[in-house]
């Protein structure tokens, strides 16, 4: 990307009841290296019952860039709702060529920006049949090592994108990652936008494919520049849920990698009762796997100190998606941010 000639981009910020963690999102958007006349932030607030709106409000004073927007409440006859909602009337509001999404959880690099557009010069060989250009850019989300649960889902994240990341670059596509993606605006309007879309527990993995189904080429951006870190649910089981939700609605590959790791602690139980040699080996390749996954993305994204936590990791993962799934299971609704789906 040209550093004389930048591109107008938009930054669309949803906010429900993020008043406790929101400072963390503020403060990172003051350190974004970005000429500001080409930078629009949208802040928009969903209906808070704390003080979201005010410290919006008070962040944004004086900052021509930033604007706030309080979403009304939703009418009945209205389709969309929840973030999908959201996300469709902001877009309307958008100046920029690409549309950038992240979370009020989320601290955003420095870099992100000029990180995700660096995106735009990877020219890879076989998307050369692709006339329409890149449709949309995934970044790369994880979490601080603050605590137990923050370590084992932050190797979770950085796993999978390490995953799509390998899919991506042979031409297939994975998911959208609501918090650290961007689109081109030209490729959101052509997919009709939310409005035709429609509304999705998932609204970032519908995007995302509708967007590759108009024709337009897909990323997966892996550099240090756009790692960004979100802070572990308040309700871990809850946010589950809504991910295997949309899984399921959606048919994603994601689902059927979730399925796997639910099933396979109780796999390695079985073939224990016929050969704990076999049960072992199973097991040993399975580590092998992660250990290369994480040592692939502490390379690639200079990230270190997570590979001493692979064999908590290598137990965590299938036993919290054994968990996981009994639990939506027996749940009797999806909630998020309070609201029911």
């Amino acid at each position: 990307m040209s550093t004389t000639t930048p591109i107008p981009v938009s930054i669309l910020i949803p906010a429900r009841n993020e008043a406790k963690g929101i400072h963390r999102m503020l403060n990172s958007l003051d350190t974004l290296d970005y000429p500001r006349e080409y930078l629009q932030i949208l802040l928009a607030n969903d209906n808070s019952t704390d003080e979201t709106l005010k410290i919006m409000y008070d962040f944004a004073a004086g900052k021509n860039w930033i604007t706030v927007v309080d979403i009304p409440e939703r009418k009945p006859e209205e389709e969309l709702k929840g973030k999908t909602r959201v996300l469709a009337m902001l877009a309307h509001e958008t100046t920029g060529k690409y549309l950038f999404f992240t979370d009020a959880d989320v601290a955003l690099p420095s870099q992100w920006i000029k990180g995700m557009l660096s995106e735009l010069q990877n020219n890879l060989p076989n998307r050369a049949e692709n006339m329409k250009g890149i449709g949309v850019m995934v970044g790369v989300t994880g979490m601080k090592k603050d605590s137990f649960a923050s370590i084992m889902q932050a190797l979770e994240w950085f796993c999978v994108v390490t995953v799509n990341k390998l899919f991506s670059d042979r031409n297939t596509p994975t998911t959208g990652m609501g918090n650290n993606m961007a689109v081109l605006k030209e490729a959101y309007f052509a997919a009709g936008g939310y409005e035709k879309i429609g509304f999705s527990i998932v609204e970032d993995y519908t995007l995302y494919k509708k967007i590759i189904a108009e024709g337009y080429d897909f990323r997966q951006v892996f550099i240090p520049e756009v790692v960004a870190y979100t802070v572990p649910p308040e309700d871990y089981f809850e946010q589950r849920d809504r991910w295997i939700q949309g899984a399921i609605e959606s048919n994603s590959g994601p689902l059927y990698l979730g399925i796997m790791q639910a099933i396979s602690l109780p796999l390695y139980a079985i073939i224990a009762f016929f050969s704990w040699k076999v049960s072992l080996a199973v097991f040993l390749i399975t580590f092998c796997f992660y250990s290369f996954l994480v040592l692939r993305f502490e390379s690639k994204l200079k990230l270190s100190g997570y590979t001493k936590y692979l064999p908590l990791f290598a137990l965590y993962l299938p036993t919290s998606w054994l968990l996981q799934f009994l639990h939506y299971l027996f749940a009797k609704k999806i909630v998020w941010k309070g609201r029911d789906y």
